[in-house]
């Protein structure tokens, strides 16, 4: 096997990276997607959402918006106006992959939100429920007890035939 492959995966990851790091570029306080390893997680979330040969695609798209004088900023502008079928779903699994990073989470903490991790366990954080302030003031539905309950006749309903 020659190592041509494994630089052309390598520098195919590296442009990935330049353009999630351009979508999410980070700051003092978050870090930014490239530096949280967006760019694996999303090849691998891409090839289950578009097909392997829509990665393909999106990475010719890339390397293309890229070439030249483009920086990575440039090149997603680019790649979004002339490939938003491409820049949709790189956009929405960039995402979702940074922001259930623990990183990231930590970081969203340290500014004082209740962030639980994905699929979020313990839920948000609410008050007990008080039936003085909670109850609505004009109850609304109703309650049928079980013992009750009885089918409805569908049989007139001809369209679910």
């Amino acid at each position: 096997m020659s190592a041509a492959p494994d630089r052309q995966e390598a520098a195919r990851c590296e442009r990935l990276a330049a353009i999630v790091a351009a979508l999410l570029p980070g700051d003092d306080v978050f870090p930014s997607a490239a530096d949280v390893g967006v760019q694996w997680i999303a090849e691998r979330r891409l090839a289950a959402l578009i097909g392997a040969g829509g990665v393909d695609d999106l990475h010719a798209a890339i390397e293309a918006a890229l070439s030249g004088d483009a920086d990575a900023e440039a090149a997603a502008r680019a790649l979004e106006a002339d490939r938003p079928d491409l820049f949709a779903p790189l956009l929405r699994v960039a995402y979702l992959s940074y922001y259930e990073h623990p990183a990231v989470t930590v970081a969203i903490r340290a500014l004082g939100f209740d962030y639980n991790d994905a699929p979020q366990p313990q839920g948000y954080a609410m008050d007990p429920f008080d039936p003085q302030t909670d109850l609505p003031a004009r109850p609304i539905g109703r309650y049928v007890p079980t013992d009750q309950v009885r089918r409805v006749d569908l049989s007139g309903l001809d369209h679910l035939r």
